[in-house]
């Protein structure tokens, strides 16, 4: 069966080094027969940022956020992937927040069952991070690993990751590294071993 995967760009930077990585990991992907998909944070439409806490999306026997905008949207063809990559830097500790406004309407792709388990369309499928940061891994890219593990670990799925600290290259050229982009390829082909 055809096999696909998401990258969450959440970069306000349409060039940047997290693209251009993500595209290296995407480059090995297909060379498995898996296509990729970008979804780009920073240019989604919206009538709220993030989620408004109305908890409309709890009281549906349906998964998906009922803000009608770009970005429930673009939420709710998430379950359509094999896997989710979130594809980010590191700003300030924590994601961008158009990277933020994604995963917090991801609370729509939840329910909670009778004894508080998670259910969820995402069941199954691998969460993975691709991130960039400027400074070390210690208490700075390790701070995203750990909030994009919680998700994956609470609704039972595997979990991926691929840090790049230290990415000091001016914008989009990081991919220009030969140790870099090989990085980034073994991330794509560990991601699609996991769903092939």
């Amino acid at each position: 069966m055809f096999k696909k995967v998401v990258f969450i760009h959440g970069s306000p930077r349409k060039k940047g080094n997290t693209l251009a990585l993500a595209r290296e990991a995407m480059a090995a992907l297909a060379e498995m027969g898996i296509a990729s998909d970008v979804i780009d944070a920073a240019r989604l439409d919206f009538k709220h940022p993030g989620c408004i806490a109305c908890y409309k999306c709890q009281g549906s026997e349906q998964y998906g956020c009922h803000v009608d905008d770009g970005l429930a949207r673009a939420v709710a063809t998430l379950p359509e992937y094999d896997a989710v990559v979130l594809a980010t830097p590191v700003y300030w500790f924590s994601y961008p927040s158009q990277a933020k406004m994604v995963i917090d309407r991801m609370f729509s792709l939840i329910k909670f069952g009778e004894n508080h388990e998670i259910l969820s369309p995402l069941a199954g499928k691998p969460l993975a991070l691709l991130a960039t940061g400027g400074g070390v891994v210690e208490e700075n890219l390790e701070v995203l690993e750990q909030q994009w593990s919680i998700p994956a670990k609470r609704i039972g799925v595997p979990f991926l990751s691929c840090l790049f600290p230290l990415c000091h290259y001016p914008p989009g050229e990081a991919a220009q590294d030969p140790a870099l982009a090989a990085k980034a390829r073994e991330f794509g082909k560990a991601l699609g071993a996991m769903i092939a």
